[in-house]
C-alpha cells in the first residue's frame, strides 16, 4: 500500500471564477473518487487537505524563470512538447496564481509536482486518457470524462502523481524548473 492517501491532479485556471479541474485517485484501489470543478484557492487547499498525505500534480508553470520563456520550457519544446511559456500574456496570471498556491500546498504534508497533461498523454504514447487509465488499472474514470476538458486534464495530472509514486514517471529538468511526465506505457 502507498504511503499516500491519494494521487491528485489539478488543472489550474488563471482566475478563480473559471473551472479549476480537480481529480483525486484513491491510493487504496486506484478509483477516481473525486472529479469536480473548483474555484478559489481556499477551495483547492481544502479539497487537498481532506486527503491528508497526497501527491499533487498541477498543470501550471511554477515560476517565471529569467524572462519570457523558461529554460525548462525551451527544453520541453525541443523534445516535441507544446507548452506555453509563463511570459505569454494569458499565462502571467496563471503562473502568479500557481506560485502562491504551491507555497500554500507545500505547507501541508503533500508532494507538489509541476506537470503538463497534453505532454503526459504524448509521453505515454497512449491514444487517449481512457487507454492510459486502463493501462494503469484506474477505475471509475467516467467521473472525470464528463465532457469537461479541465477535469479530463486534471485526470492526466493525477496520473502523473500516481506514476511519480509507482515509478512510471520521468522528469524533464532544467535550471528553472522540473516537469513530470509519464513513461511510454502504450
Amino acid at each position: 500500500m502507498s504511503e499516500y492517501n491519494a494521487y491528485i491532479g489539478i488543472d489550474l485556471a488563471a482566475k478563480p471564477h473559471r473551472c479549476t479541474g480537480f481529480v483525486a485517485i484513491a491510493s487504496t484501489d486506484l478509483r477516481v473518487v473525486e472529479a469536480v470543478c473548483l474555484g478559489s484557492d481556499d477551495e483547492i487547499i481544502n479539497s487537498v487537505r481532506k486527503w491528508g498525505r497526497a501527491v499533487v500534480a498541477i498543470d501550471a508553470p511554477f515560476g517565471f524563470g529569467n524572462g519570457f520563456i523558461r529554460s525548462i520550457d525551451r527544453k520541453m519544446i525541443s523534445l516535441g512538447f507544446r507548452v506555453f511559456p509563463p511570459g505569454f500574456s494569458h499565462m502571467k496570471t496563471l503562473t502568479t496564481r500557481a506560485i502562491e498556491l504551491v507555497k500554500k500546498l507545500k505547507s501541508l504534508d503533500v508532494v507538489v509536482l509541476e506537470t503538463h497533461p497534453k505532454s503526459v498523454l504524448k509521453s505515454s504514447k497512449c491514444n487517449n486518457v481512457q487507454e492510459l487509465s486502463e493501462k494503469l488499472g484506474i477505475k471509475e474514470i467516467e467521473k472525470a470524462l464528463n465532457g469537461v476538458k479541465d477535469i479530463e486534464d486534471a485526470l492526466l495530472a493525477a496520473i502523473a502523481s500516481l506514476c511519480y509514486v509507482i515509478n512510471c514517471s520521468y522528469k524533464v529538468e532544467d535550471i528553472d524548473g522540473t516537469i513530470w511526465l509519464v513513461k511510454e506505457l502504450c
